[in-house]
């Protein structure tokens, strides 16, 4: 199991304001690219198979850098950042 927490400001440790609901626009990434990530706020949890081979995880984190992507792509044209 992971968990991503997503921030307005790497170095700060800035936080979204919740109400933006940063998370689900995350998670409608992640589906949209078929990648099943939960989110809790503005945290993203990953429960991958317990049983996963090297090249599906290499897989995985491809697809997860690919949704963070779009998010920071989707935030900024909202203008949140």
């Amino acid at each position: 199991m992971g968990a991503l927490q997503l921030v307005k400001d790497k170095p700060s440790g800035t936080l979204f304001d919740s109400a933006l609901e940063v998370g689900m626009v995350c998670r409608g990434h992640c589906f949209g690219n078929g990648l099943i990530m939960r989110a809790v706020g503005d945290r993203m949890i990953i429960a991958p198979p317990l049983v996963i081979t090297r090249e599906q995880i290499d897989e995985m984190v491809g697809l997860i850098r690919r949704c963070l992507d779009l998010t920071l792509a989707d935030v900024k044209a909202r203008g949140w950042m």
